[in-house]
């Protein structure tokens, strides 16, 4: 166990060494002088427009979230679905380890009802829909991906055929094979206690097999990465870089790709690394290209912090009765 300790906090310590060395070389060759000067310029109005989308892209996430957990027959009331959701999204910005989803799960709970196994399916879907949502992005920018992201892109094409090929053989085949072995031959004792609670979750999973009730999540997932593509046009806009929706979405894949391993609490440093990386195909100047970085890491960052703060202050049976 203090092997295991000692390994985890070398790990950390290494993610962090890397967080940090990505933030200097983000601003190692800035002139700071005119990197003032470019945040001077800001538009107020495109700013504002900017984080209006922000907020709308996060809305899009909870309704999401909302249904997913309807399709489980599971109704959180409103302001402890909206709680759950941000604490997941504060602890993934703060920690160093994405703990977020085990955040929500948690916050999730209703202590009356046996709902942990359908609140993580109902996060995981969520997980594989925005994963095969960037692999789709990846292809379509293909031609104006780095060579880092080109290699990525193989192994995730790859991972994502899978992944869907075992989701779609576990929800044609699943129901029938798990009947076969749960009701033939003779189980321990443990697996007697959890047999009901994964029957009930598999009947519960039936969903999945309705393309009517599949087809929303997938509208959910695409307009929710549209509203944050329009976010970079907004901030670019705000900044009078002229760019287009090929860089807008170049800088959505890279900032995905490299804020999830969370090298750093709150990835500032990741952030503003790849998303000045996506600018230079398009010949931005470096200072401009962070404030731009930092412009879209403060209004993409600062809402969910905030928004989690305010749950906090909530009182708990406010919490516990919410609005339906």
């Amino acid at each position: 166990m203090k092997q295991l300790a000692h390994n985890r906090h070398l790990l950390n310590a290494f993610k962090l060494a890397l967080g940090l060395l990505l933030l200097y070389l983000s601003i190692k060759t800035v002139e700071w002088g005119i990197l003032t000067e470019a945040l001077a310029t800001i538009s107020p109005l495109w700013l504002w427009l900017a984080v209006l989308s922000v907020l709308l892209s996060l809305a899009l996430k909870v309704w999401r979230w909302d249904v997913l957990l309807r399709n489980y027959q599971i109704r959180l009331p409103l302001v402890k679905l909206i709680s759950a959701f941000f604490l997941g999204q504060a602890a993934n910005i703060l920690l160093i380890i994405r703990g977020g989803e085990v955040v929500r799960i948690g916050a999730a709970h209703q202590p009356e009802e046996d709902d942990w196994l359908a609140i993580t399916a109902t996060i995981a879907i969520e997980k594989y829909l925005d994963l095969l949502m960037l692999v789709v992005l990846m292809l379509i920018s293909v031609n104006n991906l780095p060579p880092l992201a080109v290699e990525k892109l193989g192994s995730l094409r790859i991972f994502i055929i899978l992944l869907t090929l075992i989701l779609f053989l576990m929800v044609v085949f699943g129901p029938f094979l798990w009947q076969k072995f749960s009701t033939g031959g003779n189980h321990p004792d443990w697996f007697e206690k959890i047999q009901p609670k994964i029957d009930r979750f598999i009947q519960a999973s039936l969903w999945l097999k309705d393309l009517q009730r599949l087809s929303p999540m997938l509208v959910f997932t695409i307009a929710i990465w549209v509203v944050m593509a329009v976010t970079n046009l907004l901030v670019f806009q705000s900044l009078s870089i002229q760019l287009n929706w090929d860089a807008a979405v170049l800088v959505l894949i890279l900032i995905y790709l490299g804020v999830l391993p969370a090298l750093m609490p709150g990835n500032i440093g990741p952030f503003t690394f790849f998303a000045q990386l996506a600018l230079i195909p398009f010949a931005v100047e470096n200072e401009l290209a962070l404030a731009f970085a930092i412009i879209l890491y403060v209004i993409v960052t600062l809402p969910p912090l905030l928004l989690a703060g305010l749950m906090m202050l909530l009182p708990t049976k406010k919490k516990l009765r919410g609005t339906g």
